[in-house]
């Protein structure tokens, strides 16, 4: 994914100032996936659901972006923003530990 969103979404899982929605162990599995740089985060509104998935799988297409809150939180870790990104440190976790800690806690 080359491209990206500009601010996080209202439900971005990354986003401190909303309830964690997801499973634990998916928050807890996105935190972590923050830590490798070379891993990538499509924003979920710019995937499609999989018809032939029921498990409710999204696909990739070649219209997705990279999730801005998962850019931020790596940002956090050291990797450097893509040219144009501007982070949102203010709505982000703090760090990927602070993210594991609210879905634990939920």
């Amino acid at each position: 994914m080359a491209d990206f969103v500009k601010k996080p979404c209202s439900h971005c899982p990354y986003r401190k100032d909303v309830k964690p929605f997801l499973h634990p162990e998916r928050g807890i599995e996105l935190a972590h996936h923050t830590r490798n740089p070379y891993n990538t985060f499509p924003c979920h509104k710019t995937t499609v659901f999989d018809e032939d998935n029921d498990e409710g799988e999204m696909l990739v297409t070649e219209k997705s972006k990279e999730c801005a809150g998962f850019i931020t939180l790596q940002m956090v870790s050291g990797k450097k923003a893509p040219v144009g990104f501007e982070p949102s440190f203010d709505i982000v976790y703090n760090d990927m530990f602070e993210m594991i800690e609210k879905y634990n806690t939920n």
